[in-house]
């Protein structure tokens, strides 16, 4: 009895097994957002779990320490960290567009891509950087894309085999015949669930609707298509064609909605859900009432 108690009266470390250790640390990184740097400064071990968490999503978007951080990081690491890393990227127009090329292709394994950087006088494009076979998720402006590439400017089943979410940002005029949206090559695409244009305009995007009229029945694996546009004209030409009868067609003034963008960013940036999740969630909603 006297060992068994001089024993517990000896502070004896506690040794966990590695992979219980691993998910404590990890649950509280989740559970308490903004901790992770902290508990990196444990040890060696714990800061490569904490990095995996902190660098999953990265979003480049105000204020600009914030993307100041990264690219701080971004220059001092090599770019198989950032490609066994990052998972979901969001760049927003806080960065030009030559620096989120170099970006795009360091983060070669992120199946979630947004870019919206004007390429302007560039002659690049995101395509040649963007691993396409294995993005699932992609958020880009179609002069962005394809730039000044020499490859055919379609979405192809052998190009984007993978891509499930696909929105068009600032789609262009009809005479702008250079980046035409490839409707055809959308309807060839395998696995297109969630289709998102935006923002329309009734000066600019009014010779969408015949396409956006079919949509469904061109691509039968359709399940979601979001239109964003706050210009009523627009809206009552949508509302006109019975489009928005479809309860698979969600409408929206702004993508972050209903969330401030402030709020909306802060809640990806933790690993929360995007625009598509609230979108899908309305949809839902209105075929459970069917």
């Amino acid at each position: 009895m006297e060992e068994c108690i001089e024993l517990l009266n000896k502070k004896v470390p506690l040794v966990l097994p590695y992979d219980l250790e691993r998910d404590i640390f990890e649950l509280v990184a989740l559970a308490f957002p903004g901790h992770a740097f902290k508990l990196c400064t444990l040890s060696k071990y714990v800061q490569e779990w904490m990095e995996a968490i902190m660098y999953e999503t990265v979003v480049l978007d105000l204020p600009l320490t914030t993307v100041d951080l990264f690219l701080r990081t971004f220059y001092s690491r090599p770019a198989s960290f950032f490609a066994k890393t990052v998972k979901r990227l969001y760049i927003t127009s806080a960065i030009d567009f030559p620096e989120s090329l170099r970006i795009i292709s360091a983060c070669s394994g992120a199946i979630t891509m947004s870019c919206w950087t004007d390429r302007l006088g560039s002659k690049d494009n995101v395509i040649e950087r963007l691993s396409t076979q294995r993005v699932e998720r992609l958020s880009v402006k179609l002069y962005s894309l394809w730039g000044n590439t020499t490859m055919p400017r379609q979405f192809t089943k052998a190009l984007f085999p993978n891509l499930t979410h696909l929105e068009i940002v600032n789609p262009p005029s009809q005479s702008c015949l250079s980046f035409q949206v490839d409707w055809e090559g959308l309807r060839e695409l395998p696995k297109l669930t969630h289709l998102a244009l935006g923002h329309l305009f009734q000066t600019v995007h009014l010779y969408t609707l015949p396409f956006l009229q079919t949509v469904f029945e061109d691509c039968p694996n359709l399940r979601l298509l979001l239109l964003l546009s706050s210009d009523k004209q627009f809206m009552a030409s949508l509302e006109e064609t019975g489009i928005t009868r479809d309860p698979r067609v969600v409408l929206r003034e702004q993508f972050n909605s209903p969330k401030s963008l402030v709020e909306y960013w802060d809640c990806v940036r933790h690993g929360g859900p995007d625009f598509w999740t609230s979108a899908e969630e309305l949809v839902a909603e209105r075929t459970s009432k069917k």
